[in-house]
């Protein structure tokens, strides 16, 4: 059997989430394709709105890029 193909998206903020979704769209295995095994490295250094204001009062990492990010590796709706 063939090794599967290894895909690395790397990025964050709204782009990476699109990208994910259509990568997952093209790598699902079928026949005589190999699988794909998908991996998202998400930056996340957004300060600005919401994020910005998690990170300044409780020293939190921005949540919502990577949510989005897993949401779309699962194949689901954000």
């Amino acid at each position: 059997m063939a090794r599967p193909l290894q895909v690395v998206a790397l990025g964050g903020g709204t782009g990476l989430p699109v990208v994910i979704r259509g990568l997952t769209r093209h790598v699902r295995p079928w026949k005589g394709r190999r699988s794909v095994d998908l991996t998202a490295v998400v930056a996340m250094s957004d300060d600005g709105g919401s994020s910005g204001r998690l990170r300044r009062t409780r020293g939190l990492l921005p949540p919502g890029d990577i949510r989005n990010c897993l949401v779309a590796l699962s194949g689901g709706q954000s």
